[in-house]
């Protein structure tokens, strides 16, 4: 008789079980659309200061960019992505402009505001991560393409770089450093050394003869073994005042 008692209270016990665990609320799972796992977007930043004290040239400016961009994750160590923007520059210039008669040089006070745009797809690759993985070393490889429309706003455009030209037409490919900072699951910072970079750059500047009124178009090209800055800081040429910084966040959906 004890052991029918003790059989009967096991069940019960085993059906209490059951119907406790029955009214337990199951939630699902529910992963993330594929677009929403690699898809991206984000803002890029880009504040520039200079100035030059070289004796046939005095120069001060400042420029700023906005480039949004948007992006997908092809895996956990490779990106790609499309970046588009537009900038504002501000440059005082006071050149010293040779004589054509042979006489002492004059002094061209110059102030040129110029407004461009560039479209820059690229690829990005992860090389390590430290510091619990917050800390991320790219190397980032990108075309570009853009213009310029300088426009002279104060002082004589004869006899300089200025005179007559309408735009320039920038384009080339580079491939330089990124580092990024990952805030959360959804955010990251990022910040470019472009000081630091290895491509190829050309121009394109049309510009209108004063004398003869004909358009023509001239052609720059140079092969970019370190940016300008570096060169510039290796060879002890380095312009004192020059300062800038490129950085901006990824945002994911």
């Amino acid at each position: 008789m004890r052991k029918i008692y003790l059989l009967l209270s096991m069940v019960l016990m085993a059906a209490g079980m059951v119907a406790q665990d029955s009214t337990k609320v199951v939630v699902p799972i529910v992963e993330k659309p594929l677009w929403k796992q690699k898809l991206y977007y984000g803002y890029n930043f880009d504040i520039y200061y200079h100035h030059d004290s070289r004796q046939s040239k005095k120069e001060n400016g400042w420029s700023i960019s906005i480039t949004p961009e948007l992006g997908w994750r092809l895996n956990d160590r490779m990106n790609i992505g499309l970046r588009f923007g537009g900038s504002y520059e501000d440059t005082r210039t006071e050149i010293s402009v040779e004589s054509e008669t042979g006489g002492a040089p004059t002094i061209q006070n110059l102030r040129v505001r110029q407004g461009s745009w560039e479209v820059t797809p690229y690829g990005r690759y992860l090389l390590k991560r430290i510091i619990n993985n917050k800390i991320g070393i790219w190397v980032e490889g990108h075309l570009y393409a853009g213009m310029k429309y300088p426009r002279v706003t104060d002082g004589v455009t004869k006899g300089t770089d200025y005179d007559g030209l309408r735009h320039t037409i920038n384009y080339g490919a580079q491939i330089s450093p990124v580092i990024t900072y990952q805030f959360n699951e959804k955010s990251t910072f990022q910040l470019f050394f472009s000081i630091i970079s290895f491509g190829y750059s050309g121009s394109t500047y049309s510009y209108v003869d004063p004398i003869d009124g004909h358009r023509y178009n001239e052609y720059t090209n140079d092969v970019i073994i370190f940016s300008g800055k570096l060169r510039n800081l290796l060879s002890n040429q380095f312009i004192p005042g020059l300062y800038g910084i490129k950085f901006g966040v990824q945002k994911s959906f």
